[in-house]
């Protein structure tokens, strides 16, 4: 994807295909061992954070922040373990805040400091053009 305008549109696209399964399952159901879909949200939404502090550093000309060196797993374990004992209600609505929030993050930072190479989740090296 060339522009933020198509990437934002894709993340919205996604958001609602996740919404229409997240409103067919019952959200206490084990869908994946170890995996309700509150965990999965939360899940979502730890990582969507991520990237809005992110790009904010970026746009402010700061540095990107790196997010869970080499432990991903304890990254995912801690935003998921954070929101144990809350109400589904009030997962779903950090998600969709979160995702109101990555949009404007996006919309705000400049697309020409996305054209620096990034290092994602396994190491690959990609460019916001690989979007």
């Amino acid at each position: 994807m060339e522009s933020k305008e198509k990437l934002i549109g894709f993340l919205e696209e996604s958001h609602q295909d996740i919404e229409k399964l997240v409103s067919q399952v019952n959200p206490n159901l084990e869908i994946y061992p170890g995996w309700t879909i509150s965990a999965i949200l939360a899940h979502f939404t730890g990582w969507d954070h991520a990237v809005i502090v992110s790009l904010n550093a970026l746009a402010d000309g700061g540095v990107p922040s790196v997010v869970a060196e080499g432990d991903h797993d304890l990254y995912n374990y801690t935003n998921v373990s954070a929101q144990e004992g809350l109400r589904f209600e009030r997962i779903y609505q950090d998600w969709q805040n979160t995702h109101e929030q990555l949009k404007i993050a996006i919309t705000i930072c400049p697309q020409r400091k996305w054209r620096r190479n990034s290092s994602f989740h396994g190491g690959r090296q990609e460019t916001s053009k690989t979007w």
